[in-house]
């Protein structure tokens, strides 16, 4: 007996220390995770994360921001908005944030201005800036312009059928324009036939799809600028020389006479005048960029090999090596195109190229300041604008390519990055067994099996009795 009180006081011994060595390891994990708290974004969106453009943001605050979030004490969407806040701490601990119930302290929201619950007053350096929605769009957009301050105007040209950024339609280019607002640009239209020419303050000039010449003085005032200094987007689309060509062909740049024809694209289930993207360059534009990019109606671009002085050039998209450029407009109308090596060039083409004109020349002797040096001019081509349009603006990487050569051109590289896709609404597609499975199973066998066990529950019963 004595020995087994020994046996059953050591099992209990060992199980207890067992017990205090899990107990203290919990404790130990339970400091380690409030000590330094992270989690893990396991969704396919990436919902319960910051993008990669709000976290370049956050991450470039050089200055403490101080974010006030009027919510109501019970309000529906506060944790939400407190989950979302977290993440910005985490990405910058400059961002400090703080609730305040606008109905316990009125004196306070009267102050800020608040009118609605759940908006967000951003603060620092003596700046403030509002978000009138608690999401990571609003708080990003509110963080951006804190940060830069006074926004950089983007002009749109007109007077040539350009597409218009007030257009809603397919042709028009209202979901670019809407999001370059968001990002903090000043978006406007000018004609350059008022004889103005380009505002000095001009951060970057967007010629989108011009489907009549440009009038001579017009283009003196596109050289004057981009000499200058000055930045331009071109996009140019197949047949519509838009009385550019000379002053492309200066820079060493030929929109050819052709229109792409892509078979891989065909391949994806799109059309075969709708080619993908087969490469990027190595440029900030295209840098990292791992998603797909279509140009509806294409020409391709041709460089010269030996750029003229002063001009230097970026290949930013080519298409795929199953594409070419068809140069017999007649075929590709009646549906009859086919490469001819004779005439039609074989791909990758390239789709859009950076031209740099003026060099930044060697760096000051020492001891000697860089006084009024002329900055480079930078012109971004594409030999396509349907990309941008609001009917093709939103597939895969198009709206992304479009607004990192806008943040590019205007020096706003930290804004380059791939924006938060909205969570797309995946439909259910089932094979025809998968359906005759789904059918059979929940509507016929379950409901069976269920009925099978009550009768045989109450016939063992009755027998019972």
């Amino acid at each position: 007996m004595p020995d087994l009180k020994r046996i059953r006081w050591k099992e209990g011994s060992f199980l207890t220390l067992l017990s205090l060595i899990f107990i203290a390891i919990l404790v130990g994990v339970n400091l380690i995770v409030s000590r330094f708290p992270g989690r893990v974004d396991l969704t396919e969106s990436r919902k319960f994360s910051l993008s990669e453009q709000s976290r370049k943001i956050v991450q470039g605050l050089s200055q403490d921001v101080r974010v006030v979030a009027f919510f109501q004490e019970a309000q529906q969407n506060k944790k939400k908005a407190q989950d979302l806040l977290d993440l910005y701490v985490q990405a910058n601990p400059r961002v400090r944030y703080q609730f305040i119930d606008p109905d316990r302290q009125p004196a306070l929201a009267q102050q800020y201005g608040i009118r609605n619950y759940g908006s967000l007053v951003l603060e620092s350096a003596g700046r403030t800036q509002n978000a009138n929605t608690a999401d990571e769009e609003g708080v990003t957009s509110a963080l951006l312009r804190l940060q830069q301050g006074k926004a950089k105007k983007v002009l749109f040209t007109t007077g040539h059928g350009e597409r218009s950024g007030k257009e809603t339609q397919r042709e028009g280019l209202s979901l670019a324009r809407g999001l370059l607002e968001k990002e903090n640009y000043r978006v406007e239209e000018i004609n350059l036939l008022a004889g103005a020419g380009v505002p000095a303050d001009t951060a970057a000039l967007v010629i989108a799809g011009p489907r009549k010449p440009f009038f001579p003085q017009e283009v003196e005032d596109l050289k004057k600028y981009l000499a200058g200094g000055g930045h331009v987007l071109l996009l140019l689309e197949p047949y519509q020389e838009a009385g550019l060509k000379d002053w492309l062909s200066g820079l060493g740049v030929t929109p050819e006479a052709d229109i792409l024809i892509d078979r891989v694209s065909r391949a994806f289930g799109g059309d075969f005048l709708i080619p993908l993207a087969g490469e990027y360059g190595n440029h900030p534009i295209t840098q990292k960029f791992n998603v797909a990019t279509f140009f509806p109606t294409a020409r391709s671009l041709e460089l010269e090999a030996t750029p003229p002085p002063g001009i230097s050039y970026d290949v930013l998209v080519k298409s795929s090596k199953a594409s070419w450029g068809e140069t017999d407009r007649a075929k590709m109308e009646k549906g009859e195109a086919a490469f001819d090596s004779g005439k039609d060039k074989p791909g990758p083409l390239i789709l859009a190229a950076l031209v740099t004109q003026g060099s930044p020349g060697p760096p000051p002797e020492a001891g000697k300041k860089e006084e009024n040096k002329p900055k480079p001019g930078r012109l971004a081509v594409f030999g396509d604008s349907d990309f941008a349009g609001n009917g093709y603006f939103n597939l895969a990487g198009n709206g992304d390519l479009f607004l990192n050569t806008i943040n590019f051109l205007t020096e706003e590289t930290q804004l380059i990055a791939i924006r938060p896709a909205k969570s797309p609404i995946k439909p259910l597609s089932l094979t025809a067994a998968q359906g005759q499975v789904l059918f059979w199973v929940p509507m016929v066998i379950l409901p069976l099996v269920l009925i099978v066990a009550g009768v045989a529950v109450w016939q063992k019963r009755k027998k019972a009795r």
